[in-house]
């Protein structure tokens, strides 16, 4: 339950986040704006992102790891 709460956490923010950068480029560059497609791809890279990192540092110090 802990881990689906924070990818829904990560979702969100990565989602917000994704939209002012969105936001910003698109004023900047003087384009339409594709809000939908942006956050969603947001979504995904940060979903990805943490679990690798997560993943990653679990499996770097052995001694923490359960022994099976």
């Amino acid at each position: 339950m802990k881990w689906l709460i924070q990818n829904v956490i990560v979702a969100f923010w990565a989602f917000l986040l994704g939209e002012v950068l969105t936001y910003i480029t698109a004023q900047l560059e003087g384009v339409q704006p594709q809000y939908l497609f942006d956050g969603i791809f947001a979504i995904i890279v940060g979903l990805i992102a943490v679990n690798f990192i997560s993943f990653i540092t679990g499996h770097a110090n052995p001694h923490r790891q359960k022994n099976n």
